[in-house]
C-alpha cells in the first residue's frame, strides 16, 4: 500500500466513478490522497472494503474534512513499484526525497 497526497485539489476524474455518474464540483474537497494497492494476485473481492477502510483510517487525520481519499487495486508486485512511481510523479529515487516531504502526511 503506498499513500501519495497529490497536493492539489480532486477533479471528478480521479474519483473513478460509474459512467454516467456525476458529481458536482463544489462537493470535492480542496486535497486529493491517493492510495494504491499492490499485490501479486487479484485481492479478493471480500478483501477490497476491508482495504479501502484501512487505508482511509491511516489517512483519516489529514483526510477527514479536506480530502478526497482514492483507493485503487494493482495486480502486479516487483520490487521496482515505489521506485517507479516516485519517479514517473516527483523525478526523484526514494533515497533523494528530502525529509520534510515524507512528513507531509503528518500534522505535527
Amino acid at each position: 500500500m503506498i499513500i501519495f497526497d497529490e497536493n492539489r485539489p480532486a477533479v471528478a476524474e480521479d474519483l473513478e466513478l460509474p459512467s454516467g455518474f456525476e458529481v458536482n464540483e463544489d462537493e470535492l474537497r480542496i486535497n486529493l490522497i491517493t492510495v494504491k494497492v499492490y499485490s501479486k494476485n487479484k485481492v479478493k473481492d471480500e478483501h477490497i472494503e476491508p482495504l479501502d477502510q484501512f487505508a482511509k483510517q491511516l489517512t483519516d487525520h489529514v483526510a477527514l474534512a479536506h480530502c478526497d481519499v482514492v483507493v485503487t487495486f494493482y495486480t502486479e508486485l516487483n520490487e521496482d513499484i515505489l521506485e517507479r512511481l516516485l519517479m514517473g510523479k516527483f523525478k526523484m529515487k526514494y533515497d533523494e526525497i528530502p525529509l520534510s516531504q515524507l512528513r507531509h502526511l503528518n500534522q505535527n
